[in-house]
C-alpha cells in the first residue's frame, strides 16, 4: 500500500488563476480518471478563501478527499542536479544536505530537502550518483498548506511542479536520449523544465504568465480585466498585430517568454554538453490560445506539441467531454495524482 494506503490519489494544483483537481485510480491496465474539477478565481474582485474552494471541489463535487497530493510553486522551491561520489545511502542524505547549502539562500536548519538518485556515472576513477535535489523553506511549505488546514483536508505529500510534470512526461514514453523542454504557462508564472528521457535536469520559473498578457491587453485596449481575458481566450496570436492591438500586446508578453525559453535551452545545452533540444511540450492555460503552437514553432528548435494529459489514461466520456477541451490546464494535477509512493 505504501505511503497512501490505496491506489487512488487526488492531485490538487493551486495556481494564480484557478484550482484544478484530478483523482486517479492506478489499478488495472491503465490509470483511470475517477473525477476532476476546476474552480476559477475572479479577476476583478477579491478572491474568496481558497479553503472554501477546496472544500467545494472535494465535497460538493464529490471528489474523494483521501490521499491528497499538492505541489509547491516553482518560485518557492529550489531544484538542482549534481553528482556525488557513491557512498552508503545512510551517509548520502547528509551529503546532499551539505551540498544543498550551496544552492539555497536560507539557513540549512530551515530547509526541507528531498532527493532522488536519477542515475550513476563514472568520472575518472570515481563512481558517482547523479542526484536530483528539491529544497524548500519550511515556512513557505507551511504557508502553502494553510488553506488545506483551514478546510480540514489532510495532505499526504507535497511535490514540486516540475516533478508532477515529470509524471505526465513519462506517459509520452520518450526515448532516453531525447531532450524535451516542457513549458508550463499558467496564469501567474511560466515554468521551464528540461528532461532527458524521463530525467529532470533543469528547472526554472519565470514570474510571468497569462495574467500579465491579460493586463497588457487591458491596458492597450482600455478594457476591464474580465473583458480582456475573454479577448485573450478568443484571439488568434497569428493574426496580424498591426490590425489587432490586443494581439500586439499579447505577443509582446509571449516574445519575452520565448526569449527566456531560448536562453534557458542554450544554458542547458552548454551546461550538460548537449547539441540539441529535440522538442517542446506546452502546458497550462496559455497553451490553449489559438495559434500558440505555430507561434512557438517559429522561435524554438525541434517539434512543438500541446500536452494532452488525459491521453494514455482511461476515463468516462462525460469527464473527457467536460475537461478534454481544456486538458492542458490539468497537466500538473494529473501528474500529482500519478505520484508514486
Amino acid at each position: 500500500m505504501g505511503l497512501f494506503g490505496s491506489d487512488d490519489i487526488t492531485g490538487i494544483d493551486i495556481g494564480a488563476g484557478s484550482i484544478k483537481v484530478v483523482r486517479i485510480a492506478r489499478g488495472g491496465r491503465r490509470p483511470h480518471v475517477l473525477s476532476a474539477g476546476i474552480v476559477e478565481f475572479p479577476l476583478e474582485q477579491e478572491k474568496e478563501a481558497i479553503s472554501a474552494d477546496l472544500h467545494f471541489l472535494l465535497h460538493e463535487k464529490k471528489i474523494d478527499g483521501k490521499n491528497i497530493v499538492t505541489q509547491m510553486p516553482g518560485k518557492d522551491i529550489t531544484i538542482r542536479t549534481f553528482p556525488l561520489p557513491k557512498m552508503p545511502l545512510t551517509e548520502l542524505r547528509e551529503a546532499v544536505r551539505w551540498e544543498a547549502k550551496r544552492h539555497i539562500s536560507y539557513p540549512l536548519e530551515a530547509a526541507i530537502i528531498e532527493y532522488l538518485i536519477t542515475g550513476e556515472k563514472r568520472e575518472g576513477m570515481v563512481d558517482k550518483y547523479e542526484i536530483l535535489m528539491v529544497a524548500a523553506e519550511r515556512k513557505a511549505v507551511v504557508e502553502h498548506l494553510a488553506p488545506f488546514a483551514e478546510a480540514k483536508i489532510k495532505v499526504s505529500a507535497v511535490d514540486g511542479n516540475a516533478l508532477a510534470l515529470r509524471n505526465v512526461y513519462h506517459l509520452l514514453e520518450k526515448t532516453a536520449d531525447v531532450n524535451t523542454v516542457i513549458v508550463d504557462m499558467g496564469a501567474g508564472k511560466t515554468e521551464i523544465d528540461i528532461f532527458k528521457g524521463g530525467v529532470l535536469r533543469f528547472s526554472r520559473t519565470l514570474e510571468t504568465g497569462g495574467l500579465d498578457m491579460t493586463r497588457a491587453i487591458s491596458a492597450e485596449m482600455g478594457l476591464g480585466l474580465t473583458e480582456a481575458e475573454e479577448k485573450k481566450r478568443s484571439m488568434d496570436v497569428l493574426a496580424p498585430p498591426e490590425d489587432n492591438p490586443g494581439v500586439a500586446a499579447a505577443r509582446t508578453v509571449l516574445d519575452g517568454l520565448l526569449l527566456e525559453i531560448r536562453r534557458s535551452v542554450e544554458y542547458y545545452k552548454t551546461t550538460f554538453h548537449e547539441k540539441n533540444v529535440e522538442g517542446a511540450l506546452l502546458t497550462g492555460g496559455v497553451s490553449l490560445m489559438e495559434g500558440i503552437k505555430e507561434y512557438f514553432i517559429q522561435s524554438l528548435e525541434g517539434t512543438v506539441e500541446i500536452d494532452r494529459p488525459f491521453e494514455g489514461l482511461s476515463l468516462r466520456k462525460s469527464v473527457l467531454a467536460e475537461f478534454g477541451p481544456i486538458a492542458p490546464r490539468f497537466s500538473a494535477a494529473v501528474g500529482l495524482a500519478l505520484r508514486k509512493a
